[in-house]
């Protein structure tokens, strides 16, 4: 368990960097060497303080990006995929299938056409 004001700051400022990086290559290693952590205190820790691990908030975040892209732009799967900082596509597409059960091209498809499906039934209210 960490204790020490100094980790939890350090945490989460590793936290915040995160969140403002997340679409670039983020080693633990460079994360304890830029907050003056060590690994195992970094990973306990963070998983202590946020319930997550440092690799699955990385994750969960590009995730997120990656469903906003999906729905809001008609960017393709491989450019959403380089934005959200992936280098390999197939990556992606293994990652995003695990999480939503669905690949990104048919994640699209469904949000589409639930978007379609809401306008429509909003015209028919008026």
């Amino acid at each position: 368990m960490i204790t020490k004001r100094r980790d939890i700051s350090a945490i989460q400022e590793v936290r915040q960097f995160i969140e403002d990086n997340f679409v670039k290559a983020i080693p633990v290693e460079l994360l304890c060497k830029e907050f003056g952590i060590n690994r195992t205190k970094l990973q306990e820790g963070f998983n202590q303080l946020f319930d997550i691990s440092v690799h699955a908030y990385v994750s969960r975040l590009r995730m997120e990006k990656a469903r906003s892209l999906l729905k809001e732009t008609d960017e393709s799967v491989k450019v959403v995929a380089i934005e959200c900082g992936y280098r390999n596509i197939s990556s992606f597409t293994r990652v995003f299938t695990r999480l939503h059960k669905v690949s990104p091209t048919q994640y699209r498809a469904l949000t589409l056409s639930n978007i379609k499906r809401s306008e429509k039934v909003n015209e028919s209210d008026n």
